[in-house]
This record gives C-alpha cells, structure tokens and sequence, in this order.
C-alpha cells in the first residue's frame, strides 16, 4: 500500500519560522482535504474541521478515495430541486 509522505518542515525565504511546523501524513492529509473541498467552495463548519482531522488519521487509500468522491461529485451536475 502506498502511504503520503510527510510535507516538508520548511519552505520559503525563513525556513526558521516553519521549524516546528507538523510534519505528520495526518498533516499532509488534512492539507490535501482541505485542498479538494476549497476547490468545490465548501465552506467549513466547526464540526466539518473535526471531521476533516479524523479523516486525516485514516490510510493514504481511504483519504485518496474521500478526495476522489469530491472531485468527482464536482464534475456532476446539480440535482433536480423538488417541486
């Protein structure tokens, strides 16, 4: 199985001021869901950050599908509004 990688501690013109930036796959995940679900304009609700963090902690594959379920539900069109 293929795991996330770390993102890297440091970037930018003052690496000294990320130095105790989280490194964790569980960071590297929360970035990527956050990512996806600013790309379809979700704006996020407390609960929905705490359940970002619980996804984060899950396997490289389940977070991978939950972004895929996003992008793709992007591509759909609108569901019909009741009548």
């Amino acid at each position: 199985m293929e795991t996330t990688p770390p993102l890297p501690a440091t970037s930018g013109p003052r690496p000294d001021i990320h130095a105790s930036q989280d490194t964790s796959t569980a960071h590297a995940h929360r970035l990527r869901l956050y990512d996806a679900l600013d790309r379809v304009c979700v704006p996020l609700a407390a609960v929905d950050v705490q359940a970002v963090f619980h996804l984060a902690e899950l396997d490289c594959v389940i977070v991978h599908a939950v972004i895929d379920w996003i992008n793709t539900a992007r591509t759909l069109p609108p569901p019909p509004r009741p009548k």
